[in-house]
């Protein structure tokens, strides 16, 4: 906290001093408007002159001092200038009073403390020597208000705070209740989960009948439960008579299926924000709400009843059913919500509203400060009348003290009449009822007759106002739902009233006449005279009407259309919002290009060093997310996963309709990833709602890792380059076939063997580093940490990680290990100069983060030429042997211990067992498959040995039957018959040749 002196030394230097006169202050009440405020400087005035409005106070010679942010009054005669008679930040200013009668006054209004709901606003009024003296005082004090609001963030900050300290939980919508009363039972959550179960069933039922008749009978009101359309039932819950006005509450039910919106419990509200549309469907105050219960059967659903204003009509109750993961996790949500009506209730408890109507006598006293104006002959006469509506004692008192002040003027006469009707009119409003507070009017039976008439008068013009103001939104609305009939709605309302219609803008296609519009008198026709048209003129406009209306429905389709785009184009710019390392020559762009365009590129494999040449050259920004893509297709068709170590084939949609056990992990890591990425920077917006959906259907696809803080920034890298469903193919890639999610297990083995295998490296490349490192007890895990854990995304820029990821996507995880020893390596000399264990980790962690341009190009370039996969392998059978060997060496471990360690021993031999002979059943199976081959093979082999014997004894006989034939013929018959000869073709077919002899 800063001391007086150091203020004194401050103000000394920097502070700027001007000579005023002090001439009083005064607190305000806070229903004091602003046509109030020259009558309470002026009052203020006259009590330091001749204290005739109350107690004297002398004016003072004062110094004003203006030191960022305070502005400090200091007595003129005091020589130390830590005594002051107030002090206040400037940014408490909310006005300037100039008094237009003596331009050498004026005053400013200070509002009461933020922090504290008791402080009243004050009115402190000056005095200068010059007139141009009191504009240059406004001018500086201003300026100091305005530079300390730009420089300070503490409100933003606090703003920030406020909302992540609020409660957020992810809820299951089950539907939406209307009952008749306030206060509901206990059972009525319970009751309503059963309705809602018979209403599935129903509908499920109604399907399956819809679905065998055909869909003509589709009927719409109860369509299918999970389909986009709301369904809306009903049904009567009977109750004892002393809970509700009647024994039958009748229940109106709005479902709306698979719905899991983020329930936010703030300081004065609830908040329902859906993380598919990106928006806040339901916002309920605090007030508003008139209760909560828990499930007794389904103790794992909550509700809460508040009211709903209905559009027409009284206002309604509804009562919000959800649904949570777990019962303990509705403990939780009851507790917040209990805890947070009662802080609330304690902050509005200190914060009093104002409360002010049409009857209120402050109302009318500002309406009289708003009719009068300075010293003119019209301000008396308002004055006049004004005083004419009280009663004959309070004309007389005012009356009496006005005159026994003896004013000189009539100005100063109005001062004191103002004076006096203030103190009359605050002593009024301490015993004043508002308009509506019907109980308190009967439990005052004093109230006289006078003020029941008033109220009654005040209220009745009340209800009338109300009534004007629903007939002009009405109206209004009407004019932008039908613009065709606009203009003659005006003109039945103008003719109604009295009054020439009012021009008005037509819309763009509506069918009249721009003729029409410039003149619209003369559609008024004299009385008893009707337009003459005829059928063929009233068939034409409504031709060109409905033409307009459909031109005007296609523009506003296009409208959207475009206006979809331009926000695509808009979130899709903010996401590649940073500095690319390295340009991407032209000919690499080509390059890409004909590569994701190729086709078959998802089913072909490509040449990979060609892959990892244009990845070199680098790679377009605003097509990274395809190249990534591309890249994982041409891993998975080079390797193939296990089957065990396949990743659940759950889609991404079916995942988002569960709920999750680490949703509060998840909501409170949202704010602090990329806290300063303009996407995911607002406050569940849509980029943290698509990084929560992200890391949601993560958590429930992988049950063994669920979620770990690190994954956050890798899926935020992948969002900004593609969509949620990409991303999540993408990070599924990354985790199971790139196996990065085994440094995320709650083991985090993984994570050890990589820590020391980065020790190794820095042993065997840079052993004075590591010297210096390891003598100062710096281990890798104390810096190296976060990057393995979220890919250098936490620290690093993010055009340095993106780069990163591209060989991620080709390398695996070596990539990791080569960028943090080329990182290390380039900082070595600044390393070995910090001389402390503090030093050295704020330098790893804060200073070598900040990367220029050129380190990172450097860095890539030396990434690129590095090739330490030989010993990564080594240094983790080196880990692997290391540990046996200290298992073997050390202490003689407890039966238990042992016991553990040969457990833990026989599990991994066990798993080593299971690989073992899934290798051997995929062996085995594929003999299998040989020998069956094999045999195929030889059964075919044996019918065509069998066939071409059954031929060559067909063969034979054939030539038996020829020769016989022969034989039976006359002798000189050959002479004059073709001979035929049977020949067998070359694939085995007989031929029939003539010879002639």
């Amino acid at each position: 906290m800063e001391s007086l002196a150091e203020k004194d030394n401050c103000s000394s230097k920097s502070g700027r001093r001007f000579s005023l006169t002090y001439i009083g202050w005064s607190a305000l009440d806070r229903r004091t408007t602003l046509p109030m405020l020259p009558w309470l400087v002026a009052e203020i005035r006259r009590r330091s002159e001749k204290g005739d409005c109350g107690p004297v106070v002398q004016p003072r010679e004062v110094h004003l001092v203006l030191n960022p942010p305070f502005v400090r009054c200091v007595p003129s005669s005091s020589t130390n200038s830590s005594v002051f008679i107030f002090e206040h930040k400037a940014q408490l200013i909310s006005r300037f009073i100039h008094n237009s009668n003596d331009l050498t006054y004026f005053a400013y209004l200070l509002r009461g403390q933020p922090d504290n709901p008791e402080s009243q606003m004050s009115c402190h009024v000056f005095k200068a020597c010059d007139p141009n003296q009191v504009s240059e005082v406004i001018c500086r004090i201003r300026q100091v208000s305005k530079s300390v609001l730009k420089g300070d963030a503490k409100p933003k900050q606090e703003a920030d705070e406020a909302f992540y300290n609020s409660q957020k939980f992810e809820v299951l919508y089950c539907g939406k209740v209307t009952v008749m009363h306030k206060k509901a039972p206990p059972t009525l959550v319970d009751d309503c989960i059963d309705k809602f179960h018979q209403h599935e069933v129903e509908q499920k039922r109604l399907r399956l009948l819809n679905g065998q008749r055909g869909s003509m009978e589709h009927n719409p009101t109860f369509g299918p439960f999970l389909s986009e359309q709301t369904d809306l039932i009903r049904f009567d819950i009977k109750y004892p008579c002393n809970l509700f006005t009647a024994d039958v509450l009748r229940v109106f039910i709005h479902m709306s299926g698979n719905v899991r919106p983020v329930f936010q419990v703030g300081r004065f509200e609830v908040n329902l924000i859906s993380p598919d549309s990106k928006t806040v469907v339901l916002e309920k105050n605090f007030k508003d709400i008139s209760s909560c219960c828990q499930g007794i059967k389904h103790s794992d659903h909550f509700g809460f009843i508040c009211r709903d204003q209905l559009d027409s009509g009284p206002s309604q109750y509804v009562c919000f059913v959800f649904q949570c993961a777990s019962e303990s996790l509705v403990e939780e949500v009851m507790l917040t919500l209990k805890q947070a009506f009662s802080t609330a209730a304690a902050l509005q408890s200190n914060k009093t509203e104002i409360q002010l109507c049409e009857a209120c006598p402050i109302h009318d006293l500002h309406k009289l400060c708003e009719r009068i104006e300075g010293d003119s002959n019209p301000a008396k006469i308002a004055i006049q009348k004004y005083l004419s509506q009280l009663t004959d004692n309070e004309q007389a008192e005012i009356f009496e003290r006005v005159q026994k002040l003896k004013p000189r003027s009539d100005q100063e006469e109005n001062e004191l009449v103002i004076f006096h009707l203030r103190q009359l009119c605050d002593n009024k409003q301490t015993s004043h009822v508002h308009i509506g507070e019907v109980c308190q009017i009967h439990a005052h039976p004093n109230y006289g007759a006078d003020s029941s008439a008033s109220a009654s008068r005040f209220k009745l013009d009340l209800l009338k106002n109300k009534a004007r103001t629903s007939l002009t939104n009405s109206l209004e609305n009407i004019f932008a739902r039908v613009g065709v009939r606009r203009y003659s709605l005006l003109l039945l309302i103008a003719g109604f009233l009295s009054c020439p219609p009012l021009p008005v803008e037509l819309l763009p296609l509506s069918p009249h006449s721009r003729r029409s519009v410039m003149d619209p008198s003369r559609h008024l026709l004299p009385p008893g005279e009707k337009p003459k048209r005829t059928s063929a003129d009233y068939r034409a406009l409504w031709k060109t009407a409905i033409h307009q209306q459909i031109l005007l429905l296609r523009m506003e389709k296009e409208n959207q259309r475009l206006e979809a785009s331009r926000d695509e184009l808009h979130i899709r710019k903010m996401k590649l919002n940073y500095q690319e390392v390295g340009q991407c020559s032209k000919d690499a762009q080509a390059l890409w290009e004909r590569k994701l365009t190729a086709p078959g590129r998802t089913t072909v494999q490509q040449d990979k060093k060609e892959l990892y040449h244009a990845l070199c050259q680098g790679v377009p920004k605003n097509r990274r997310g395809e190249v990534w893509l591309l890249l994982s297709y041409q891993h998975r068709l080079r390797h193939r996963l296990p089957q065990r170590l396949h990743a659940p084939d759950t889609p991404y949609q079916d995942l988002l309709k569960q709920l999750t056990a680490q949703q509060h992990a998840i909501l409170v890591d949202l704010g602090r990833t990329f806290p300063t990425h303009q996407y995911f920077s607002a406050q569940l917006g849509a980029g943290q709602l698509s990084l929560y959906n992200l890391l949601k259907a993560y958590s429930l696809l992988d049950t063994e890792v669920g979620y770990c803080q690190g994954i956050s920034f890798v899926a935020g890298v992948l969002l900004l380059h593609m969509s949620e469903e990409q991303a999540f193919d993408m990070l599924r890639f990354l985790m199971y076939d790139l196996g990065i999610r085994q440094q995320y297990k709650p083991d985090m083995i993984s994570l050890q063997i990589q820590m020391y295998q980065l020790s190794r490296l820095l042993h065997d490349y840079h052993r004075e580093l590591y010297t210096h490192l390891e003598d100062h007890e710096i281990s890798p895990s104390l810096y190296a940490a976060p990057w393995f854990l979220t890919l250098f995304a936490s620290q690093f820029p993010l055009g340095f990680v993106s780069r990163i990821f591209d060989f991620v996507f080709v390398q695996g995880t070596g990539v990791i290990f080569k960028v943090a020893l080329c990182l290390l390596s380039s900082h070595e000399g600044e390393i070995m100069e910090c001389d402390s264990f503090e030093s050295i980790v704020d330098y790893l962690k804060s200073t070598l983060p900040a990367l220029s341009q050129s380190q990172m190009e450097k860095t890539i370039a030396k990434v690129v030429d590095m090739d330490i996969s030989k010993q990564l392998h080594a240094y983790e059978v080196e880990y692997h042997v290391l540990q046996d060997e200290m298992l073997d060496a050390g202490a003689v471990l407890d039966d238990s211990d042992r016991l553990d360690k040969l457990e833990k021993t026989n599990m991994q031999l066990k798993r080593q067992n299971m690989d073992l002979l899934e290798k051997l059943q995929a062996a085995r199976q594929k003999i299998q498959s040989l020998e069956t081959s094999v045999e195929n093979f030889l059964s075919r082999e044996s019918k065509m040995k069998h066939m071409i014997r059954s031929l060559e004894q067909e063969k034979a006989a054939y030539q038996k039957t020829i020769e016989r034939m022969r034989s039976c013929l006359p002798l000189d018959t050959p002479t004059d018959v073709e001979m035929t000869q049977i020949k067998t073709g070359p694939n085995g077919k007989a031929k029939t040749e003539a010879k002639k002899p």
